[in-house]
């Protein structure tokens, strides 16, 4: 079971990363607007779910898995949309590449003992991973128009 949970969270977190590359491409029609001030309550909401939402799922997660030495993870901060008050965050891209780096302890600490609020995160990160291919998706639809 851990193995799958590995793999679960791996992909979830994969797929915010693709996404948020395809977001970036330059040559996309809403990238072209030099002041980006075409569609700015969509962007805005895209950067908080990547920036904010997820990163602080992940903390959230890993701390959950009791996932040795996450204090020494070098995390930022980031100020959390709803509590208004600043919170630790580790980013997308720097979590699969620890995960990739320390798999034989994820999978260790996913074996041990399966919380259930480990399910309640993933299946957040999964939430905002879908709104933010969800909006990616109404960005194109509303510039393309």
């Amino acid at each position: 079971m851990s193995k799958q949970l590995y793999d679960q969270i791996a992909g979830i977190l994969r797929r915010a990363e693709l996404a948020n590359q395809y977001y970036q491409t330059e040559s996309l029609i809403w990238n072209i607007d030099p002041d980006h001030t075409a569609h700015q309550e969509m962007r805005t909401t895209l950067e908080e779910i990547y920036q904010v939402r997820i990163p602080l799922t992940i903390v959230s997660m890993m701390k959950a898995i009791e996932l040795p030495g996450i204090n020494n993870l070098i995390l930022h901060e980031v100020l959390h949309p709803d509590l208004q008050i600043v919170q630790p965050a580790y980013g997308i891209t720097p979590t699969l590449y620890h995960m990739e780096e320390y798999k034989s302890v994820w999978l260790a600490q996913l074996k041990t003992d399966e919380k259930p609020e480990l399910t309640h995160y993933i299946n957040d990160l999964r939430r905002f991973v879908l709104q933010f291919e969800n909006l990616l998706g109404d960005l194109e639809e509303s510039v393309a128009l």
